[in-house]
C-alpha cells in the first residue's frame, strides 16, 4: 500500500493529538510539523521522528507531502487552507473553517476554482459512533418535529461571546444539520450570567426550513463535560444516552462520573475521522464534512451573535448550494 505523507500545522493540544494519531498510522509518514513554539515544536517532532518547523510557509513549501492538518488558532484557518490548496495539497482542517462568514467564502471560492474538494472539515462528531448510531435510528421515527441539543462545557476561563458561539456551538449547529439533513432558516439567541461579553448559559432556539424546531443549550463553566441529543418525531424519540459509564451507589445516593475532559468523550470519534482522511487521500477524493457545511455552520454562528446582540429572531442566510457541494 502506498505511503501517504503528512504535516500538522499547529501541535497545541489538538494538533499534537492528530500528530500522534496519524504518525502511529500503517502506511502514513508525518514527514513535518509546524509550530511558533519551536521548543514545543521539537520536542514532539523528537518523540515523533519528524521535522520540527517554525512558521506554516516552511511547512506549506516542502514537496514531499500529499496532506497537511490545520490545527492552528482559528483565525489563521481560512488562509491556510487557501495556501494549502494553492499547493495542491489535502486539507483536515479543525473547525471552524473561518472566524467570519467573509473569510469563509474566499475559502468556499479558492476551492470552487480548483475545480475539485480538497477540503475536509474537523466536525468530527460525524464520526462519534453514538451519533451516527443516532442517525441510523432516524428511519424508525419519522418526520422529525423537534431536535433538543444539550452541550456542557468546563472552560476554565471566562472567554468572549464570539468565541463561545463560534468555537463550541458551531459544533451543535452543524449536528443539527447533519443528523436532520436540514438546514436552520433563523436564531433567536439569549444568554444569561452574567453579561459583559460573557454569558454561562446560551439558549438558541432555531427553526428549520422544515418547519421544524431546535433547540441548542449551551454551558460554558458546567461541572462535567458532556453533549446529549434529543429527537422527537412523528412516531417516536431518539435519545443519546451514556449506558456505557458505571453508577456509584454509596451514602445514601448514586454518583456517576462523566468527566470533564471533551478530549476522552471523543478521542475515538478523532481517530476515525483522521482514518476517513487518510483514506479519503489514497481514492483521490475528498470525504466527510466539506468547507461548504463549514460555510454553513459559520453562517448560524453569525445569525447566533447578531441575535444575542440585537434581542431579535434573525434569520440565517440561504445562499445557494454551489454544484462542487450538492451531496453534502
Amino acid at each position: 500500500m502506498e505511503t501517504v505523507r503528512v504535516g500538522v500545522v499547529g501541535v497545541g493540544g489538538m494538533g499534537a493529538f492528530h500528530a500522534r494519531t496519524l504518525a502511529a498510522m500503517a502506511h502514513v509518514q508525518l514527514e513535518a510539523i509546524a509550530d511558533p513554539l519551536v521548543e514545543t515544536a521539537r520536542r514532539l517532532g523528537g518523540e515523533l521522528g519528524c521535522d520540527a518547523l517554525s512558521t506554516p510557509a516552511e511547512l506549506m513549501a516542502r514537496t514531499d507531502l500529499d496532506g497537511v492538518v490545520i490545527a492552528s488558532p482559528d483565525e489563521t484557518h481560512a488562509d491556510l487552507a487557501i495556501a494549502a490548496l494553492d499547493r495542491g495539497l489535502w486539507v483536515l482542517c479543525e473547525k471552524p473553517l473561518a472566524t467570519d462568514l467573509a473569510d469563509a467564502r474566499r475559502v468556499i471560492d479558492a476551492e470552487l476554482a480548483l475545480g475539485s474538494r480538497r477540503i475536509q472539515l474537523g466536525f468530527m462528531r460525524e464520526y462519534d459512533p453514538t451519533h451516527v448510531r443516532l442517525v441510523a435510528e432516524l428511519p424508525q421515527i419519522g418526520a422529525v418535529d423537534v431536535v433538543r441539543a444539550v452541550h456542557r462545557n468546563c472552560s476554565p476561563r471566562r472567554r468572549p461571546v464570539r468565541q463561545i458561539v463560534g468555537q463550541s456551538m458551531v459544533h451543535d449547529f452543524h449536528s443539527v444539520r447533519f443528523i436532520t439533513g436540514q438546514t436552520i432558516a433563523s436564531v433567536h439567541a439569549v444568554g444569561s450570567g452574567p453579561g459583559d461579553d460573557w454569558f454561562r448559559h446560551i439558549l438558541a432556539v432555531c427553526e428549520l426550513r422544515s418547519g421544524a424546531h431546535a433547540i441548542v443549550e449551551f454551558d460554558d463553566a458546567g461541572f462535567a463535560y458532556e453533549v446529549g441529543f434529543e429527537v422527537l418525531g412523528q412516531h417516536g424519540d431518539l435519545v443519546t444516552a451514556t449506558s456505557d459509564l458505571v453508577e456509584r451507589r454509596r451514602n445514601g445516593g448514586i454518583e456517576t462520573f462523566l468527566g470533564d475532559d471533551w478530549f476522552a468523550r471523543f478521542a475515538d470519534a478523532y481517530r476515525i475521522q483522521d482514518a476517513a482522511w487518510i483514506a479519503s487521500i489514497r481514492r483521490g477524493e475528498a470525504a466527510g464534512p466539506s468547507s461548504w457545511d463549514g460555510y454553513v455552520a459559520q453562517s448560524v454562528v453569525d445569525a447566533t451573535l447578531r441575535s444575542l446582540a440585537s434581542g431579535t429572531t434573525e434569520q440565517v442566510g440561504n445562499a445557494p448550494v454551489p454544484p462542487l457541494y450538492a451531496t453534502t
